[in-house]
């Protein structure tokens, strides 16, 4: 709690581009809020009418027809979360043909060595929480007398 910031500086400082700094720098629609959403593409509309025009929403997509629906309700970013090299491909292609805008990322166990093959997948990002989550604290205290 309240490392955020020295966290993001610390990978920005070990090359990593922060794609933002805060929580509500952009609507992020995940796996658990899409259970309890009936409508995205209604969800979507009220959000972008509640939101700055300046912020971006982005869906997290864990099949090719989540990426197609969420492409269809205007999504500026599409984030495939754990697909394949081929379900990737196939949004790459849905998103071509259906809003060219729109921003694809990749994440989910992605490694230093499967990188390569998806930097040669016509995407916009390759995000990795790794660089924080298995990052280790150092144990240290500040005792005076």
């Amino acid at each position: 709690p309240l490392l955020r910031v020295f966290e993001k500086y610390a990978s920005r400082c070990g090359g990593v581009v922060n794609h933002r700094m805060w929580l509500d720098d952009s609507i992020m629609i995940k796996d658990t809020h899409l259970k309890n959403i009936d409508n995205i593409k209604e969800f979507v509309n009220n959000a972008r009418n509640a939101m700055p025009f300046t912020s971006k929403i982005e869906i997290e997509c864990e099949t090719v027809d989540m990426a197609q629906t969420a492409l269809e309700a205007g999504a500026e970013i599409i984030m495939c979360d754990n697909m394949s090299i081929n379900e990737i491909k196939e949004v790459v292609l849905l998103r071509d043909k259906i809003s060219k805008n729109t921003l694809i990322e990749v994440s989910g166990n992605i490694t230093k060595e499967t990188l390569n093959e998806y930097k040669s997948l016509n995407i916009d990002a390759i995000s990795s929480g790794s660089i924080i989550h298995q990052a280790t604290w150092l144990d240290f205290s500040m005792k005076m007398q």
